[in-house]
């Protein structure tokens, strides 16, 4: 059976944990499922009224004045597990840098260079807050039964981070002995690399 992951799906995820109004939803992705899965923070309120009408969330009055508080209902649990049993499709990422790797015989060496030099920054730097995460967690929730899961997407963006800096590092290494190259300072000229591809 085919299932579609949505915001829907999402969201009862996320009220499976506790109860929340639509600003804590925010926050609380934010903070956890955002590290690995995109939500648009324009659809969190209108899903969550078409959750209401289906029945698989319940509202009540929060403590601030005109604010909601969301629940899940049996039926939105019931939602819930038959979405987990389903197994996930493969999805494509759209990766600018690599598109722009794949057409980089049209852009100078150096320039290639330098992209790849701040993905290289930004993937440690993603690495080092990952580690931080899972101390955080690792310390807040050891007797929570859902630590394991949680740990789990945590060490994979930590292992994904560690693969994409040692192919940074390679590629740089590359881009390095190409420097000295002609043919490769931004004209359309045909490359052996381009050709394999």
């Amino acid at each position: 059976m085919e299932m579609k992951t949505t915001t829907a799906e999402a969201l009862l995820g996320m009220l499976s944990l506790c109860s929340m109004s639509g600003y804590e939803l925010r926050q609380m992705i934010e903070s956890s499922i955002g590290n690995f899965w995109s939500e648009s923070y324009g659809q969190i309120y209108p899903t969550l009224k078409r959750l209401e009408q289906d029945g698989l969330v319940s509202v009540a009055e929060g403590e601030r004045a005109g604010s909601k508080v969301y629940s899940l209902t049996d039926g939105g649990h019931a939602r819930l597990r038959e979405w987990l049993g389903v197994m996930p499709r493969p999805q494509v990422e759209r990766n600018e840098l690599l598109l722009k790797l794949f057409f980089g015989n049209l852009q100078p060496v150096g320039q290639a260079r330098e992209q790849v030099a701040e993905r290289r920054r930004l993937e440690v730097a993603d690495l080092a807050r990952y580690d931080g995460i899972e101390r955080e967690i690792s310390q807040k929730h050891a007797s929570n039964p859902a630590l394991p899961f949680w740990l789990m997407t945590v060490r994979y963006g930590m292992a994904q981070t560690k693969a994409l800096i040692g192919w940074c590092d390679e590629t740089l290494a590359v881009l390095d002995g190409m420097a000295g190259l002609t043919g490769y300072a931004g004209q359309e000229v045909e490359t052996e690399l381009a050709e394999v591809v």
